[in-house]
C-alpha cells in the first residue's frame, strides 16, 4: 500500500510545490504572470507525472521496457500524466494563487 499508493502521491505533489515555486521565480509579478505559471507548470507536471509512471511501471516489471518506447505507450503514460492532474492540480491551484504574497517587487 505505501509503495502502490503513498509514495507516488507524496512525490507528485512535491513535484507540484518545486515546480510551481521554481517557475514563479522566473514569470512576471502579475496577474497574468500567475496564469503562465500555471499553465507552464500544468504542462511541466504532465510530462514529469508520466516520466513517473514510465519509471514505476519500469521498478515493478523491466519487460515494460518495450511498452514505453512504443507509440502507443508514450501516450498511455502521458494520459496516466494528464490523470494525475487530480493529485497536483489541487496543489499546483494553491500555490499558484497565493503567488502574490511571495511577490517582493509588485504590490497586489
Amino acid at each position: 500500500m505505501i509503495t502502490g499508493l503513498l509514495i507516488p502521491t507524496a512525490i507528485l505533489i512535491a513535484l507540484a510545490v518545486f515546480v510551481t515555486r521554481g517557475l514563479e521565480r522566473l514569470m512576471p509579478e502579475t496577474v497574468p504572470g500567475i496564469a503562465a505559471t500555471a499553465l507552464v507548470s500544468a504542462v511541466a507536471l504532465v510530462g514529469l507525472s508520466a516520466c513517473l509512471f514510465a519509471v514505476l511501471y519500469l521498478l515493478e516489471t523491466p519487460a515494460a521496457a518495450r511498452l514505453i518506447g512504443q507509440t502507443g505507450g508514450v501516450l498511455h503514460f502521458l494520459l496516466l500524466g494528464v490523470q494525475a492532474g487530480l493529485v497536483w492540480g489541487p496543489i499546483l491551484l494553491l500555490v499558484s494563487v497565493t503567488a502574490p504574497r511571495r511577490w517582493r517587487t509588485n504590490v497586489w
